[in-house]
């Protein structure tokens, strides 16, 4: 009994250490595209940031797709098997990423060439470092498959550690280029960094292989890029529609208070990233415990963001002003619509981790597109009725009717999964216990 509890804890400490990890990771790699901002804002014209924040969201984009492509999948397939398979599944996956980097980086490159004035120079800027930057960032999932939280850190802390000397050499200088300067030394440094990521893993980007990777995880891609282009769409319109509707002042007080909750999202972001290869590792164990480890997730994610919330409500108004200036009024009277939103997104967590872990594509683009409907609904008509805070309380009560309908696709998936080992239990006993039938498979 003293031995079991002794492994129970230092299971415990080992998934703490991991979480840490993943935490401190996703902090790290947030604070080098705050930086990024922060060095273009005050180095540019409202113009200039403008192309930025354009060139900013093709980052974004590309990123998604990349991770749909590639490391999504090797999270999925690649976290519970040997260090062999492993190395075999993250080369596959890091070749993918970098094909996906150059197809979408001559993109850029082009987009920029026929693009004039102000966009032009940033676009080609991320179209010659796209490849490093989601090769960088494959490896990071590669490292959280494998139980190397460490590993992704010291790979952001490399990205991090080229990349602020080169910042600060370009907000002393301000040059009137600044944007795809900086926009250059980012994208460098991460190249760096995934030049790092080859030397940490041992293993080289195969993208030759690329034809058998998408053989391989046919079934998983196609749904995770529906998920992220429904998802990523159904967020856009969700921002237009609340500023076409209410305002923008409205739009200002929405943002503003997501703005209060950022420490959430990194944190969320950061345990994400740890959820699956976890939660893959507990499903080799037992169904039942995939189940209770995701409900751990959900419950531990929800009550987190319940905490928060109630610490910005309570709120001095003093250090409020200090952070948001002339928005933190506007922003505090929905930072309790926006708490209820951020908890349903915690509860949604842990089946939406537990059907990745059960490479259950079908369920989780259901909920997904059943969720982005529900979003886009309530924000809408809240914000008809009742501008941001109308807004606010739509998207958070849309996000709790979205986590009945992620937990039940998820207990569904159970189902099915439960059933399909079932009858191949019950096919595999009638074969052994039919002489017939043996005797016809030896002939055959």
């Amino acid at each position: 009994m003293e031995t079991e509890q002794i492994q129970q804890t230092s299971r415990a400490a080992a998934l703490l250490q991991r979480a840490g990890w993943g935490i401190a990771d996703q902090a790290l790699s947030s604070l080098t595209n705050f930086a990024l901002g922060v060095v273009v804002a005050r180095a540019v014209g409202p113009a200039g940031f403008g192309a930025f924040t354009i060139v900013f969201a093709t980052y974004t984009t590309a990123l998604g797709i990349s991770r749909a492509v590639s490391s999504e999948p090797l999270l999925v397939h690649y976290s519970a098997p040997a260090h062999v398979a492993w190395r075999e599944g993250t080369a596959r996956a890091t070749g993918a990423a970098l094909l996906v980097g150059v197809g979408l980086g001559l993109c850029c490159v082009l987009v920029g060439w026929i693009a004039a004035g102000v966009l032009t120079a940033p676009f080609i800027a991320l179209g010659l470092t796209l490849p490093g930057l989601l090769l960088q960032d494959c490896w990071r999932y590669a490292f959280f498959a494998r139980g190397r939280g460490f590993s992704a850190f010291a790979n952001d802390l490399v990205w991090a550690l080229v990349l602020f000397p080169v910042l600060f050499v370009l907000l002393r200088s301000k040059p009137d280029s600044a944007t795809w300067l900086v926009l250059l030394g980012w994208g460098g440094a991460a190249t760096v960094a995934a030049l790092f990521g080859i030397r940490q893993s041992r293993a080289v980007p195969a993208p030759q292989r690329v034809v058998n990777w998408m053989r391989e995880e046919g079934s998983l891609i196609p749904r995770f890029l529906g998920e992220f282009v429904t998802l990523g769409a159904a967020g856009q319109f969700i921002v237009y529609a609340i500023g076409a509707v209410a305002g923008l002042a409205a739009l200002g007080s929405f943002r503003a208070a997501y703005l209060l909750f950022g420490p959430i999202q990194v944190l969320y972001m950061g345990l994400g990233a740890i959820a699956v290869p976890e939660l893959v590792r507990a499903l080799e164990n037992s169904t039942i415990k995939l189940l209770w480890t995701s409900r751990l997730v959900s419950l531990a994610l929800g009550g987190i963001a319940l905490v928060w919330g109630a610490v910005v409500v309570a709120l001095p108004a003093s250090l409020g002003v200090a952070l948001l200036g002339p928005a933190w009024q506007p922003a505090r009277l929905l930072a309790v619509a926006v708490m209820v939103s951020w908890v349903g997104t915690g509860l949604i967590a842990g089946a939406a981790a537990g059907l990745r872990a059960l490479a259950a594509a079908r369920q989780s683009l259901g909920a997904r597109l059943i969720g982005s409907f529900l979003g886009v609904g309530g924000g809408v008509v809240g914000a008809v009725m009742g501008g941001a805070r109308g807004a606010a309380w739509g998207i958070a009560l849309a996000g709790w009717i979205e986590a009945v309908v992620w937990w039940w696709q998820y207990l569904r998936a159970l189902r099915e999964r439960k059933r399909g080992r079932s009858a191949e239990v019950g096919g595999r006993a009638q074969l052994f216990s039919s002489p017939s039938v043996v005797l016809q498979d030896r002939s055959s």
